[in-house]
């Protein structure tokens, strides 16, 4: 039995989920099924090492859960005959560092997405304080320029790494494959590496392979967002492009937080020594077991529908937000986010997104393409649609939802905002932001989740 203390933040928690629409394009709900087996009493092993190397006794129904967690990403993501994948990576993050561990030396240069325009923390990250930037870093960042990063390291690649980044196009926040290849040329990357977590669109894996092989760079594509997708044929596959693929189990393939590493054999052979004993000490086996049962859940039809559903969601509703005249970067999505610019509606993004919570319609604030403002109150939210499609919302809900959506919006841009306190207090007695939650929580009513 939980103590009572815990048992009533789990309560609330359960309660919050059920009762509000989540549009974090990074979460998801899990089967009970996947919750069991991260549960179960494959977490109490301790397994460092690899199936057969293991450096303590009593792993042998351990190293068959690992085998068939590989077996199963080999299956479901249909990789080639010369690849294999590693499934121990706690995270997005350590499987990204594990790649640049095995492949890469201190200092060799990574050409990656900016992380404003969509890219990822774990691409490498640094940054000029506002008041410490000349007047040609100002320019330098509201243009297509490359960025060579600024003087504090944000995270640990670009302590360890050189990293240079490329933008979207600015007339359209779309990747301009031309520049790209132009910069890459220009820079010599050892390392190119596609994906980020708020850029809507396909991206082109085949020509990012050219790019690659015209340096002589390998090439890492993150599809921690797109992976459910790709992995059902919703999406386009880098899958026996890129040198590596990585992602996460949690977002769109529907399963606990973890991650897995999928690469040709000579690749995969250094990423898991830089795993273990490079990164990492014993696996968490309770999770393996969460993306097994998750994999074997994808390799179903019901999972291609669901996936399929994702999109035509996501479509619908940036159809319906851009006919309310939101401003879509890039002009709307093809898959599962979308990433909308308040700078017309005069909201920044903490704004928008608190307020969009008080009504139960979860979001996050989002950095946008060539941004002016700060990251703590940038120009966008980001929203997503693969919880909510598992919950068994439709395009007709889409509809609703984009309504519900412009009406809390139209609210907030009512109200003072020059105080964030005096308008979270504005917004929790807004009469027109209750209505809207009581519309959000009869959708929620009509399609719980089954807990």
């Amino acid at each position: 039995m939980l103590n009572p203390v815990l048992q009533k933040i789990l309560d609330a928690e359960t309660s919050r989920q059920q009762n509000t629409l989540d549009l974090i394009a990074s979460e998801n709900f899990t089967s009970a099924a996947v919750r069991e087996a991260v549960g179960s009493v494959f977490m109490h092993k301790y397994s460092e090492g690899y199936p057969g190397a293991r450096y303590y006794e009593g792993n042998e129904n351990i190293d068959e859960l690992e085998n068939l967690c590989i077996e199963m990403v080999t299956k479901v993501f249909n990789l080639p005959s010369n690849w294999s994948a590693n499934v121990q990576p706690l995270a997005g993050s350590n499987a990204n560092l594990a790649v640049y561990n095995a492949i890469l030396n201190p200092g060799d240069k990574i050409l990656s997405m900016y992380l404003p325009d969509g890219g990822h923390l774990s691409h490498g990250w640094s940054y000029t304080p506002t008041k410490d930037r000349s007047d040609k870093d100002i320019q330098d960042l509201a243009s297509d320029k490359p960025y060579y990063g600024g003087s504090t390291k944000i995270s640990i690649v670009s302590k360890i790494f050189n990293v240079v980044q490329y933008k979207v196009a600015k007339d359209t926040s779309i990747l301009d494959y031309s520049a790209i290849e132009q910069l890459a040329m220009q820079e010599k990357p050892k390392l190119i590496i596609t994906g980020g977590t708020a850029y809507p669109r396909e991206i082109d894996y085949k020509k990012m392979r050219e790019i690659a092989d015209k340096v002589g760079a390998y090439y890492l594509a993150d599809i921690a967002h797109e992976a459910g997708l790709i992995a059902v044929g919703v999406l386009n596959s880098p899958i026996g492009i890129a040198d590596v693929v990585t992602f996460t189990t949690h977002k769109t393939l529907r399963g606990p937080k973890g991650a897995v590493i999928a690469a040709k054999e000579e690749i995969i052979k250094l990423i898991n020594k830089s795993i273990m004993p490079g990164l990492q000490g014993g696996p968490h086996n309770g999770t393996i077991a969460g993306i097994t049962q998750a994999l074997f859940e994808a390799d179903t039809p019901e999972f291609k529908e669901y996936a399929a559903q994702v999109v035509e969601n996501a479509k619908t509703l940036a159809g319906k937000l851009s006919e309310l005249g939101y401003s879509l970067v890039s002009g709307g999505t093809d898959k599962h986010l979308i990433l909308i610019d308040l700078t017309a509606k005069n909201l920044g993004g903490k704004f928008a997104s608190y307020a969009l919570n008080s009504a139960g319609i979860v979001t996050n604030k989002s950095t946008i393409p060539y941004e002016s403002q700060s990251p703590v109150n940038p120009s966008g939210i980001r929203l997503g649609t693969p919880l909510i499609t598992t919950r068994g919302l439709k395009e007709a809900e889409m509809i609703k939802l984009a309504n519900l959506i412009d009406s809390v919006i139209k609210e907030a841009a009512t109200l003072p905002l020059d105080d964030f306190e005096f308008f979270k207090q504005q917004i929790d007695s807004s009469q027109a932001i209750k209505e809207v939650k009581e519309k959000v929580q009869q959708l929620c009513s009509q399609f719980p989740f089954k807990v």
